[in-house]
Parts: C-alpha cells; structure tokens; sequence
C-alpha cells in the first residue's frame, strides 16, 4: 500500500520520501494562468499561492529528484470544468508536464479526460472532484480511459469495499483518503472557493464558506430535543479541517485491496506534511499485525501524538473502522 502525500515546494520532496511517501501530487500556477485567470479561478481547485508550485522549472526539478528515489509525481489538472478558452491552455500544461516526466495527471473535468488521453496517451487518475458513487460510474470512468479512481470522502466503509471489488474486476487502481480535510460536502458537488489566507500554512477553518460560523434551526414535527441535536451537530463542521482522520480504516483499506492511502493538505506546513506521513505509514505497518480492536486503540494513539486531541466521532472519516 501505497501513501499519496502532497508538496507545494521543490524543497519538500526528498523529506516526504524519506517518511514514507512513494507517491507525492501537487498543482502548479504558473505566471501565464495567474495572469489571465488569478487564484481565483484556479486551475486545480487550490486558490491560494501556498498550495502551488508557481513554475514549471519547479516541476520539473520536483519530478527530477522525486524518480531518483524510485517515487512519482501526480499533477492536479482538478477544476470541476473549464471553459473553452481556457481548455487550451491546460493542454499546453498538461502536455508540458508529461514531457517533464511526470507520471499521471489528477483530472475531474470528464470532458478533459478522453482528449488527454487521445492527444498525449496520458496517464489518469480521476480526482474526487468527480466522484464515483457506483459500479457503473466506475465501468463509465474506465471506459473513457481513467486508470485510478480516489474514493469520496463521505462513503462508508462498506461502500468502498463494494467499489474496490468492481475497480479491481476491471483493473481500475484505487486510493481511500486517511488525513485531513473531511468535507461536510460532496467534493464533486461543491461550488465553494476554497481560500486560504497567504501566510498561513496550516489550513484554517474560518476562510472557508463551508466552515463560517452559522445559525442552523431544523423545521421539523420531530421532537424539540431531536432537532436541537441536529442542528448541533451541523453547526460542528466549523471545528473541522484541522483535525480530520481515518488511519483506524487502513486495516479494513489492506482486506479491500485499495492500492494507494491519500492525505490531503497542500497548503500544510513541511513539518505538518512530513508528521502526516510518519503517522500513515505507521498506521499501515501495525495493520497486518494487530487485531481490529487493537488496531483502533493503536490509531487512538497515533491520533493523539498527531493533534494533540482525544479522536471523536465528528473527526472520523469512517466511524465504523475497527469494528468486527
């Protein structure tokens, strides 16, 4: 099992290597579509510089020093669409980055993936900007030439499992996110900007539409007590983000044969990245030795030393690891 880590800087490769990462993904906002569309409309759904790698020279070295370590490089192509002046434009880059030898592209846009493919034979993952809710979207996907599917964050473990047997039948790779960033939406069908203040290097929660404070009031015939806990509950999306997690998953993720754990984050710190890899790749060394029971109290641990929290339920990717 593989661990997908990102980096924002030519700086950071050998560090994350050196953790534990095989595979590493990035963006790049180079000084043209900075130019003509700014971080606002951003080409790979990061608005912010921090996230960013500014120039295809960055790339280049990254992937440089990422293949003589025997790892590889993923760029993010990930918008939800582009328009059509600027669908050239992200030809010319994807086209410029595979020639740089960087080893497959993260694409949502369905209508990006099959010119890709037919212009450049390119390499695909599908992002979960585009998200795959069954085994027919997984044979729609397959068909028109993705090779990797990442799983949507908000799926139970149980759906996943049902989609990794399909994705393995029909030879599609897979990945399951283990750190960072739950979405109390559905990545695929969300329209919010995504900003991050630029001297910040840990995500903050307030920036973002989907975590500002709010009043939430459920109009409902249920029971007032039922209703305050609902809208309790809404209003605890603004506290997460910062300390989201599903490495107790890792267990069930080796039984469904997933191929690669992804961590989110690449407007994080160094330091936040490097803690981040260390902590998944000691998830999936414990995982084949340990019991579902101790396997979870393990990552309770693991959870703690990385966010200085007790774990709960509102942090959880998938609030069912661990139980058999």
């Amino acid at each position: 099992m593989n661990i997908l880590a990102p980096f924002s800087d030519q700086d950071e490769i050998l560090s994350l290597i050196n953790a534990g990462a095989k595979e590493l993904y990035c963006g790049v906002i180079d000084q043209q579509w900075e130019k003509q569309y700014g971080y606002v409309s951003s080409i790979n759904l990061r608005h912010d510089k921090i996230a960013n790698l500014n120039s295809f020279e960055e790339l280049e070295e990254s992937v440089k020093q990422a293949h003589a370590k025997s790892a590889k490089v993923f760029l993010t192509l990930n918008a939800h669409y582009y328009s059509e002046k600027q669908l050239p434009i992200v030809m010319k880059q994807a086209g410029k980055a595979l020639d740089l030898g960087v080893d497959s592209l993260i694409v949502a846009d369905s209508a990006l993936i099959p010119e890709l493919r037919k212009e450049f034979d390119a390499d695909v993952s599908l992002s979960t900007g585009n998200p795959v809710f069954n085994n027919s979207a997984l044979d729609f996907f397959k068909q028109l030439g993705v090779s990797r599917v990442v799983f949507p964050r908000h799926l139970s473990l149980k759906e996943i499992e049902e989609l990794s047997k399909h994705a393995k039948k029909i030879g599609l790779a897979t990945e399951g996110f283990v750190l960072n960033v739950l979405c109390p939406h559905i990545d695929g069908l969300c329209t919010f900007q995504h900003l991050v203040e630029k001297n910040i290097s840990f995500v903050p929660a307030g920036p973002l539409a989907c975590r500002m404070p709010f009043k939430a009031t459920a109009i409902s015939s249920r029971p007032e007590e039922s209703k305050r806990v609902s809208e309790n509950h809404v209003q605890l999306w603004e506290n997460t983000l910062l300390r989201d997690c599903g490495l107790c998953a890792v267990r069930e993720f080796r039984k469904f044969g997933i191929d690669t754990v992804k961590i989110a984050g690449r407007a994080h710190s160094l330091e936040k990245k490097i803690s981040d890899v260390e902590a998944t790749k000691k998830a999936i060394n414990l995982a084949s030795t340990k019991n579902a029971e101790q396997f979870k109290e393990v990552c309770k641990g693991i959870y703690f030393d990385l966010f200085h929290n007790s774990c709960d339920y509102i942090h959880c990717y998938y609030a069912g690891a661990g139980l058999e």
